[in-house]
């Protein structure tokens, strides 16, 4: 849950923040997240506003950094809120985007009627996105390497809980970093909570994990997503066929990709905090589905 209101961020934040959208007439503070900033829709004398803010000492704060890095050269062709003002003030992160109006969730499953969208945004992303406009974010590898620590931790030493052990062993052995990488801008979040449904179609919020590398990477890690929300590991897969960079994608390097993901929530699981244990179960088994599925 966000931690704080509007009326927590310093005076000298809220000043600079009226100062780019204007007089301020009413601020709604928006429950969700994993992070202790505050995000509020501003309504405004020139119209809403979506605000997040972050002490800069926060561990959440390089997340902001990387979203403000984004959002600073992200290409109109791209289907996201513009973000339109950054600034570090008194301490704090501050990041200002275009207010979208939500119809209604977003749905992976199947048969949802977002799924075009999805599948669209992806493609639109690997096209647009490559070569990277400029964003200066971190590698691929920098993401999964946090992903592989964890992962290799577990295979080191087996819960006698954990199943499928061979599978993720023989996929585990595949992971490539060179497959993984190349000059693509990647989001490397694609899921529910990160997508908006609205009049306009799909949006794709919160570049927090941003990075660059394979455009192909894009869709293996959504793959897991789709699995979790009801696909089979072959439905999946046929969906992610309307994506071209998926065409080409190393096979081996792909089983890798989905052993780490799955293996760190697996991990997570088991050593996580309590309350995200269960979700994180939940999604071990989707990701281990899919790991079967790619080793046979």
């Amino acid at each position: 849950m966000t931690g704080r209101e509007w009326g927590d961020l310093p005076g000298e934040v809220r000043d600079a923040v009226e100062a780019e959208c204007g007089p301020i007439r009413h601020a709604t503070s928006l429950l969700g997240g994993l992070t202790a900033g505050a995000a509020v829709r501003l309504d405004t004398t020139r119209g809403p506003v979506f605000v997040k803010a972050l002490p800069a000492d926060s561990s959440s704060a390089p997340l902001y950094q990387r979203e403000r890095l984004v959002g600073a050269v992200l290409p109109e062709g791209v289907p996201a809120p513009r973000m339109l003002w950054s600034g570090h003030t008194a301490g704090w992160i501050t990041l200002m985007f275009e207010h979208v109006a939500v119809q209604r969730e977003v749905d992976l499953g199947p048969p949802s009627p977002n799924l075009g969208d999805v599948m669209d945004i992806v493609r639109v992303l690997g096209e647009t996105l490559t070569p990277d406009p400029g964003a200066e974010v971190p590698s691929v590898t920098d993401n999964v390497e946090f992903l592989r620590r964890r992962a290799d931790a577990l295979l080191a030493a087996p819960p006698d809980d954990l199943k499928s052990l061979p599978a993720y062993q023989a996929a585990r052995a595949g992971l490539d970093w060179d497959a993984m990488a190349g000059d693509t801008l990647l989001h490397a979040d694609l899921h529910e909570g990160n997508l908006l449904a609205t009049d306009r179609g799909v949006r794709l919020i919160d570049w927090g994990l941003a990075c660059q590398g394979a455009a192909w990477v894009e869709t293996a890690l959504l793959i897991p997503r789709l699995i979790f929300a009801g696909h089979t590991p072959a439905q999946a897969e046929r969906l992610a066929e309307q994506v071209p960079a998926w065409k080409a994608a190393p096979e081996a390097a792909i089983t890798g990709l989905a052993a780490v993901w799955s293996l760190f929530r697996e991990y997570v699981a088991r050593n996580g905090p309590e309350r995200i244990r269960a979700s994180r179960a939940h999604a071990a088994a989707a990701g281990r589905a899919w790991v079967e599925y790619r080793t046979g």
